[in-house]
Order: C-alpha cells, then sequence, then structure tokens
C-alpha cells in the first residue's frame, strides 16, 4: 500500500501544479486580454467601430472571455491548492 500512495501522492501534487500554473496562465491571459481591449476597442477608433458594428462583435466576445476567465480563476486556484495539499498529506503520512 505504500508504494501505491506514494505514486497516488505525486500524481495528485502533479495534478495540482499544473492547476496552478493554469491559473497563473489565466492571470497573464486576463492581462492581455485587458491591454487589446484598451488599445482596440475603448479607444475612438474602437468606439467608432462599435457602434458601426464594423468590429463584427469582436470587442463584446473578449470582454465575455475576460470575464469568463476572471470567473475561473478563483476555482482553478481552489483545484490546485486542494489537490496539491491533498497530495503532500498522503505522501507525508505514507
Amino acid at each position: 500500500m505504500g508504494r501505491l500512495s506514494k505514486v497516488a501522492s505525486i500524481i495528485l501534487i502533479m495534478l495540482g501544479g499544473i492547476a496552478l500554473v493554469a491559473w497563473g496562465g489565466a492571470g497573464y491571459a486576463v492581462s492581455l486580454y485587458d491591454e487589446g481591449i484598451e488599445d482596440n476597442c475603448d479607444s475612438t477608433v474602437g468606439t467608432i467601430a462599435q457602434i458601426t458594428e464594423w468590429d463584427d462583435g469582436q470587442c463584446d466576445d473578449a470582454r465575455e472571455t475576460k470575464e469568463a476567465l476572471e470567473n475561473a480563476r478563483p476555482i482553478i486556484l481552489a483545484v490546485g491548492s486542494l489537490l496539491v495539499g491533498l497530495g503532500l498529506i498522503v505522501y507525508i503520512r505514507s
């Protein structure tokens, strides 16, 4: 049972680490979306493009995607932390 629990704990820690990296990547993506929205949508040209619908809804799509990423970040952080924590508990107890 000792080997199996150590392997399982390492897998949990690795999955948690991947989730934590994904959390950081989502934060980076949110900042990129924010910069793009500022540069391309909130400028004078971007506002005119939105009013005349020349942007084909791209600014709205970018805002929705940014909001979805912002909403998913706490969940990703919680899952990653939980997996790493459980993995460490199993590793220490085995």
